[in-house]
């Protein structure tokens, strides 16, 4: 050990405060995983899940979430981060050379962590949590920082390795607790939806698939076990949020799951089922959809996402798919009548509304919920 050296001991040196910067960091962002951790694995409302660390399906914080290593005995591993932080910042306000040391020793242990979970996740998961990310480059600082300019060793100082072990062991066992408890009333819920949708009516799927899938499993739409058909308006709040939702849902259940989609626009241009003009642009936007089911899925994503701006959009992204020539086209409009005929025997009355293997959910229900009812969907093919 070097003793000359030393981070913290020195006082308020530029190296010093940028630690206490970056320690505040590793705190904030592990507090916003473990507020993202209870807010996607036991939502208390539709859309409850926070969106910032999902950038796409590649670049998202659920996989990660969801993931064997996400927890450990329901206490999230995002937790022990903020301990982490919490260590490294007290040890830069309140410096000593047992303290140094003991924070000396966790930024290496600690980096060796986030080395092997982000090797795990691109690996394993196929996907990089944005946040968990910048979480492993702030421990690579805060080791670097002491390794380089502090006390360097891999021994921490006994008696505050106690003080941080007692603390985190009482913070875990509560931690537990709080998961626990969250986890009961999960169960609950699940098992009162799974009620709810065994004593639906079965109405059947629609009388003829529809060309414009999500998602396929199996080339045939009926030979999946888990079948989805989304009744939707690309007007609509709450279809943006069953789109939202699929990129998950697919993740999960991509191997058991069809999921196909069905335009029902709320405006009398196209529907013939509405008595008045009601969404204006969801008709044409349905038609630019409809175009070519080659390209329906992308054309489906880029809708939804421009939906608050997309009366000025519209024209952008049918040329940007080369699909202009189904804007004010008849044709094409055509198609989506011909896909809206297909609802008749559903009565739908509300967008967005879903026929699961052939029971109809009218609106939509948080992803866990989703899962309780594929799983018993998946129970009753075994």
């Amino acid at each position: 050990m070097d003793s000359k050296k030393s981070l913290t001991l020195n006082g308020m040196t530029g190296l010093n405060f940028l630690f206490i910067l970056n320690a505040i960091a590793m705190i904030a962002t592990s507090a916003y995983l473990t507020s993202h951790f209870y807010e996607t694995l036991y939502p208390t409302q539709l859309g409850g899940s926070a969106t910032l660390c999902n950038v796409s399906n590649f670049f998202n914080c659920d996989a990660a979430t969801y993931s064997i290593l996400s927890n450990i005995a329901g206490v999230p591993i995002s937790f022990f981060g903020i301990i982490v932080g919490a260590i490294f910042l007290l040890t830069a306000l309140m410096p000593s050379e047992q303290l140094e040391r003991t924070s000396s020793a966790l930024s290496k242990y600690n980096a060796i962590g986030c080395v092997l979970l982000f090797f795990f996740s691109v690996g394993a998961l196929g996907s990089l949590c944005p946040f968990c990310t910048l979480y492993y480059v702030l421990s690579i600082l805060a080791w670097f920082l002491l390794w380089n300019k502090g006390i360097n060793t891999w021994t921490p100082d006994l008696k505050w390795s106690g003080i941080f072990g007692s603390i985190l062991l009482v913070g875990a066992v509560m931690m537990g607790q709080h998961t626990a408890g969250k986890e009961e009333k999960k169960t609950k819920v699940a098992e009162a939806i799974v009620k709810q949708y065994n004593s639906l009516a079965l109405i059947g799927e629609p009388d003829q698939d529809s060309p414009y899938r999500i998602h396929s499993a199996t080339e045939k739409f009926a030979d999946a076990p888990i079948r989805m058909t989304i009744f939707s308006d690309f007007e609509c709040p709450f279809c943006k949020f069953v789109s939202d939702q699929m990129s998950e849902i697919v993740r999960i259940y991509g191997k058991q799951i069809n999921i196909q989609y069905m335009f029902y626009p709320l405006d009398s241009k196209c529907n013939p089922q509405m008595k008045q003009r009601g969404h204006v642009n969801a008709c044409d936007a349905a038609a630019v959809a409809a175009c070519d089911p080659a390209k329906f899925h992308k054309v489906h994503d880029e809708i939804f996402a421009s939906q608050a701006s997309l009366a000025s959009d519209l024209k952008s992204i049918a040329e940007n798919n080369g699909v202009a020539s189904c804007l004010n086209n008849q044709e094409a409009m055509n198609k989506v009548i011909e896909n809206i005929n297909l609802s008749g025997k559903f009565n739908i009355k509300s967008t967005p509304t879903i026929i699961l293997n052939g029971k109809k959910i009218e609106g939509t229900i948080p992803n866990y919920q989703f899962f309780a009812i594929f799983e018993e969907l998946l129970k009753g093919q075994k």
